[in-house]
């Protein structure tokens, strides 16, 4: 239990939004458990996004507590494992506070794109179109960012964006296409607009100050690898 602890102090000490975002996620599906379980009625009585309820009652509170929703076991672990390893990597990346504004503000994209554009009377939940708004995010970096990745780093990036945008248009029937493009679009558009110069985490990307930088020819390389667990937990 100690190590357990010591590991989730260390996690939350480098990574503090996504730590939290966790947390969250996890407190609301055990008070969706405990509240009427995972049926239709009780996820809208939860705070689901049915869009009819936020344009006809003004229940606008819908679009944020909806983020942090799941349908079910199996959906709160598939992106809750997305935002533990994306999530840390993009927030070391970008930085915490923009991290945040990025993953907050992709998140209400994809609920107002779901309010707007779904089927009024359809619930929608979950915390995809921010998870899509970090995918976007650092799917543009690989472009406009080229040289703070590995060929490695940026084939897994771009493999994963091709992939999840494949599954969304695929299975239309089963995600929520308008959250999942709402959530990608806004994240683009928002690391677009926050870009810093450099990479943000000070122990491994300041140029020419950590001797343990990996700079090739001018070239700051960051590899998926980094969210490897022994990243994560190694001081």
């Amino acid at each position: 239990m100690d190590i357990i602890l010591q590991r989730m102090n260390l996690y939350f000490k480098k990574n503090p939004v996504t730590f939290v975002l966790l947390v969250l996620n996890t407190i609301m599906f055990f008070v969706v458990l405990f509240n009427g379980g995972f049926t239709t009625a009780s996820l809208i009585n939860n705070g689901g996004l049915l869009p009819r309820l936020v344009t006809d009652n003004k229940e606008y509170y819908r679009l944020l507590v909806s983020m942090f929703l799941h349908a079910g076991l199996l959906h709160f672990l598939m992106n809750s494992y997305f935002l533990y390893y994306l999530g840390s990597f993009t927030e070391k990346l970008l930085g915490s506070t923009r991290y945040a504004i990025i993953y907050m503000l992709s998140g209400l994209g994809a609920s107002v794109a779901v309010w707007l554009f779904s089927d009024p009377d359809v619930v929608t939940i979950g915390a995809s179109g921010a998870l899509y708004g970090i995918m976007g995010g650092l799917l543009i970096l690989t472009f406009l960012k080229a040289n703070w990745f590995s060929p490695y780093g940026i084939r897994s990036i771009r493999m994963i964006s091709i992939i999840n945008i494949v599954f969304t248009l695929t299975l239309s029937g089963a995600v929520s296409v308008q959250g999942h493009l709402g959530g990608l679009v806004s994240g683009i558009i928002l690391t677009y607009l926050f870009i810093p110069d450099l990479p943000n985490s000070k122990q491994r990307y300041q140029d020419h100050i950590n001797p343990n930088n990996q700079v090739h020819n001018g070239k700051i390389i960051i590899d998926m690898d980094d969210v490897t667990d022994d990243d994560i937990y190694t001081n």
